[in-house]
């Protein structure tokens, strides 16, 4: 979905469609990248000075409820928020630095190794999320 539909679905559930919820709308679906609560505000900050870190968490707490960003975790001591995949999108996984916390997406995807286990064991596979740990290239120094 692109941002002028999230921004229509908003006005529709009654919230009023300012400039900092565009940025943020806008900023969170500039990629399909994962990205931290201060990468948003910083991005955010960028074209809104006036805007504040309590609007982009409660912005982004709204479009998770929409079921248009899903929070994910790495295993760090922070959320993430990613587009949720429309139809026709790319799917991908992340190679994730373990030091800098960077993210690059990749294409491959374990995805008939699952549905082979799932049938085997009878179970309902509802999403999977894949990600490789590691060091980048910029941590490893070269």
């Amino acid at each position: 979905m692109d941002a002028h539909g999230v921004l229509t679905q908003l006005s529709q559930r009654g919230y009023r469609i300012t400039r900092q919820r565009r940025v943020v709308v806008e900023a969170i679906l500039e990629t399909p990248c994962p990205k931290h609560a201060e990468e948003v505000f910083s991005k955010c900050k960028e074209l809104d000075s006036s805007i504040s870190f309590p609007t982009i968490y409660r912005t982004l707490g709204r479009l998770v409820e929409m079921g248009v960003v899903r929070k994910v975790y790495y295993g760090q001591d922070r959320s993430w928020f990613e587009p949720v995949q429309q139809s026709g999108a790319q799917h991908h996984h992340h190679l994730i630095c373990s030091k800098c916390g960077a993210k690059v997406p990749f294409d491959a995807c374990p995805k008939d190794i699952i549905r082979q286990q799932a049938l085997r064991n009878d179970f309902k596979v509802l999403g999977h999320k894949f990600e490789i740990m590691g060091i980048c290239k910029e941590c490893q120094g070269g």
